[in-house]
């Protein structure tokens, strides 16, 4: 049986306990299911790299990196042991790696099948692998690459479903305005019980969430919709976004960079965890201004490496017509040297 928004496969015979890797990866894949934390990467394809790398850990990442978005921690209350299954099977998948789910403190959650590590709220991959196996993943770097897979519980709980019962992904938790609840995927956001009101939507959380378009659907990514917060008031020059931010930047002055067009290198460095955003007492949405410094610098370097090449090109190009022009006079100079026969 196929979906008929999707074309994916929705159900499937279940796979018995001691289905095999390969048989695993097939089904994960045939099922459609992507990163549900937000990122939308291929699980499969997330897996293959990660065994392929020889990762030896994989994370269930349950931490509430969203101030207004509880649908993972509501999952985990409600689901954790499927949530848990499908983490013993992605592990398995990997050849018997160290499995550990990761929750928030406070969360009351028993796993004896696998570690359990709680923490404070915040679910950036990279800091979140360094708390809890001391691996340091570099910015230009992924968690694979240090031998950590690390997966949101919802996708974890696809997996579950994929394997053990034979089910796509139709549903999935959403926080919709502040309460969770299950919605079919490719539900439009208009048909969500939102407040009323000519306000736009925003997909996403309160920090690193962005607008929604008018026709706009829920995806399998989609983990809050929300209407968008009120117009920013201007820069107060406070600094609390400077005292929030974990990776020692001046989102104050990033700001005054995006407004006037200028660039900053160090906004490269941002985690884009939304620190700064909740932080900021006007309402500022900074984290969506760095992406958007950072995509215009990123332009910016290619429009110079192209003009760049191509002066490189040019420059290449005159010396070679002066090396053939000097050749022709060179040769045209010896031929008036030759005594002339008559």
């Amino acid at each position: 049986m196929r979906d008929e928004l999707s074309g994916v496969q929705a159900e499937f015979t279940p796979l018995g306990a001691a289905a095999d890797a390969p048989a695993v990866l097939q089904r994960i894949a045939a099922a459609g299911i992507v990163g549900m934390g937000g990122a939308g990467y291929p699980t499969a394809t997330k897996i293959r790299e990660a065994r392929a790398g020889d990762a030896d850990i994989v994370i269930g990442n349950g931490m509430a990196s969203e101030p207004d978005a509880s649908a993972d921690r509501t999952l985990l209350h409600d689901h954790a042991d499927a949530v848990v299954a499908g983490l013993e099977v992605v592990a398995r998948c990997l050849g018997g790696a160290r499995p550990i789910l990761a929750v928030p403190l406070g969360s009351g959650l028993e796993a004896p099948a696998v570690e359990l590590l709680a923490g404070p709220d915040g679910g950036e991959e990279r800091r979140l692998v360094e708390r809890l196996t001391g691996r340091r993943v570099p910015r230009s770097a992924y968690p694979t690459d240090v031998g950590v897979l690390v997966l949101n519980v919802a996708t974890l709980f696809a997996v579950f479903e994929a394997v053990a019962h034979g089910r796509a992904p139709r549903r999935r938790i959403v926080t919709v305005a502040g309460t969770d609840a299950w919605v079919t995927i490719g539900t439009p956001l208009a048909d969500l019980p939102l407040p009323a009101g000519d306000r736009p939507l925003r997909i996403g959380g309160a920090l690193t969430g962005r607008p929604a378009p008018p026709d706009a659907l829920v995806e399998a990514t989609t983990f809050s919709v929300a209407p968008a917060p009120p117009p920013a008031l201007p820069c107060i020059r406070c600094g609390h976004c400077a005292g929030a931010c974990p990776a020692a930047l001046l989102p104050d002055k990033l700001h005054t960079a995006f407004e006037n067009g200028g660039a900053d290198p160090s906004a490269w460095n941002c985690i884009e965890c939304g620190a700064c955003t909740a932080a900021c007492p006007s309402g500022i949405d900074l984290v969506n201004e760095i992406r958007e410094l950072t995509r215009r610098m990123g332009e910016d370097a290619a429009r110079r490496q192209a003009a760049d090449a191509a002066r490189r090109r040019w420059t290449a190009r005159m010396q070679r017509l002066a090396r053939q022009t000097e050749h022709r006079d060179a040769k045209r100079a010896a031929r008036l040297r030759e005594p002339r026969k008559w």
